[in-house]
């Protein structure tokens, strides 16, 4: 009788309506403005505006940039941000481009595979070199919680 009270409920946990994890629902899209991190030479934000199973889709938008640096720590800021939401250890800029309002727009994966091949974590559609040439590399959410936690 313990053994299938035991079956029954490993049972209906995998069905994931009655797991506690299941309850909790799915985490909200991330979204972050660098006047939460109290730079006053720059207002800008970023906003995941989509989750699929290994890639978001986020929008940049700002009225200034701070120094180049700190523009792109911001932007790392937001996929760290991201994967620590997804609970996966890496993530990569998988493909962006600039919109005609100005904005910029990223796909970015994410992972617990180092070094995972892009086309096989991620799809065809994605090369292994960003658009500027150098080969895409991986970003770990241990390395940098170091600069991103007080």
């Amino acid at each position: 009788m313990k053994i299938m009270i035991v079956l029954l409920l490993v049972g209906l946990c995998s069905s994931s309506i009655y797991c506690a994890e299941a309850d909790k629902g799915p985490m909200p899209l991330i979204k972050i403005d660098s006047a939460d991190y109290g730079d006053p030479k720059s207002k800008m934000k970023l906003v995941e505006l989509e989750r699929n199973a290994k890639t978001s889709k986020i929008r940049l938008t700002y009225e200034k940039m701070g120094s180049s640096v700190g523009s792109s720590m911001f932007i790392v800021r937001a996929f760290y941000e991201i994967a620590k939401a997804r609970g996966t250890e890496y993530f990569t800029n998988l493909k962006e481009w600039q919109e005609p309002d100005g904005s910029r727009i990223y796909i970015a994966g994410f992972t617990d595979t180092k070094d995972a091949d892009i086309k096989k974590e991620f799809g065809e559609e994605f090369e292994y070199n960003n658009e500027y040439g150098p080969k895409r590399i991986f970003m770990s959410i241990s390395q940098l919680k170091t600069i991103f936690t007080k």
